[in-house]
């Protein structure tokens, strides 16, 4: 690994890092149960845009490059970038052209997932969960439940119906319908605002 890699390598551990940390200290103050919190949000843009500018100098940080570790929180950057669609997107065809042995390929499921999920549509992989109307942690649909498994294992994922029972089991617990109800709210005009989906259309008369 080159001095300009290694640098690089070091750089993404940090931020990932610096990214979990103020995760948590904004878990623990109830700051992330009520939207994108700003300074998550500020720290997610950052990185996105750090790791852009090096995308456009050096390329895309492989495990050839800069290590499984550094590449895999190059992928984190990318999946946590989600008021940037044009970058995840433009990353997603970035991640999908890169040989197997270069990327791992369930960050490009993951980040499949992640953007179809947003864009409405039904998700391929079944690694995107939200509240179901019941308020129970659930995978958001998928294009064809019968194949989410098989493509899964391919992946080296578990069934799908295991890990919805473990993240129904960590669960804390279940919103009120009222809350439920503002928290697709709030989740569909952040999708509006952030250009994932078009704003509805009145009927013209």
């Amino acid at each position: 690994m080159d001095a300009d890699f290694r640098m690089i390598a070091e750089e993404l551990v940090r931020r990932r890092e610096h990214d979990f940390s103020v995760r948590e200290r904004l878990l623990e103050a109830g700051r992330l149960n009520d939207g994108y919190d700003p300074e998550m949000e500020a720290v997610h843009l950052g990185n996105a845009a750090w790791l852009e500018a090096v995308v456009e100098k050096y390329g895309y940080p492989t495990i050839g490059r800069v290590g499984a570790d550094a590449s895999n929180a190059a992928w984190l950057i990318i999946q946590h970038a989600i008021s940037r669609p044009a970058f995840l997107r433009r990353m997603l065809a970035v991640l999908r052209s890169l040989p197997e042995h270069e990327a791992d390929p369930k960050n490009a499921a993951y980040l499949e997932d992640r953007i179809r999920m947003y864009e409405g549509k039904p998700q391929r992989y079944g690694t995107q969960f939200d509240r179901d109307d019941d308020g129970l942690l659930s995978p958001v649909p998928c294009d064809d439940p019968a194949l989410v498994d098989r493509r899964r294992a391919a992946l080296g994922l578990p069934p799908l119906a295991e890990v919805t029972a473990e993240m129904r089991k960590r669960d804390t617990g279940r919103p009120t319908r009222e809350e439920l109800e503002r928290h697709r709210a709030r989740c569909r005009a952040w999708l509006i605002e952030t250009g994932w989906r078009t704003p509805p259309q009145e009927n013209s008369r």
